[in-house]
């Protein structure tokens, strides 16, 4: 009959390692304590829940995302108070100019080196507004942008924006795994004017 205080032959061939009695020195050699996720037991894949539509800010480093199928241009209307963009369908843009200003802008895609992913509104000169040194250095900072990491900082006395391009060698931005009508399925959620009953029709009808 085996004692049940002794170990059997399989424990007894079991070594466990021997722990240290302190900290002392533990954290010397801190490479060889770190775990990837995938030996730390997690992983994640972050899910992008906001599409800012605006211009990248001045001191913001971006990149433009290339080809066609990364690009639309379409009618938009910006509230001044809030600066936000609104998505204006086909069908309401007579009714909705005829009560105040839209604009006709190509949304592209932007990345900043923080990996805020954007949709950038190019506004294009209409037959009703000239041109104008915004809308060009805009444009040209845009299309520098497809093959470089630029800024673009405002100056007034120019009347235009001045581009500056990265001096380093920055690493290619590593975009999202979604197509452009996704992009702007979240872009745009909450603030597409597709009737005449929209918050916006009735503030700037006085019926709210």
């Amino acid at each position: 009959m085996t004692n049940s205080t002794q170990p059997t032959a399989i424990a007894a061939a079991v070594q466990l390692p021997s722990l240290p009695t302190g900290i002392g020195g533990f954290f010397d050699d801190l490479d060889a304590l770190k775990l990837s996720p995938e030996e730390a037991g997690y992983s994640a894949t972050e899910v992008l829940m906001r599409v800012p539509v605006r211009k990248p800010l001045k001191h913001e480093y971006f990149r433009v995302k290339q080809g066609q199928d990364n690009c639309f241009t379409t009618v938009l209307y910006e509230d001044k108070e809030t600066r936000e963009y609104y998505f204006v369908a086909p069908a309401v843009i007579p009714h909705l100019r005829a009560v105040t200003d839209l604009s006709i802008a190509t949304l592209v895609q932007f990345a900043t080196k923080q990996k805020v992913f954007g949709i950038f509104p190019l506004k294009i000169a209409t037959d009703a507004t000239a041109p104008t040194g915004w809308h060009n250095t805009a444009m040209a900072a845009a299309e520098l942008a497809k093959t470089k990491w630029v800024r673009m900082q405002a100056d007034m006395a120019l009347g235009a924006y001045r581009v500056f391009q990265a001096e380093g060698q920055l690493s290619e931005p590593e975009w999202p795994d979604m197509s452009l009508n996704e992009m702007l399925d979240i872009a745009f959620k909450d603030r597409v004017i597709a009737s005449d009953d929209h918050p916006v029709f009735n503030k700037l009808r006085g019926r709210i």
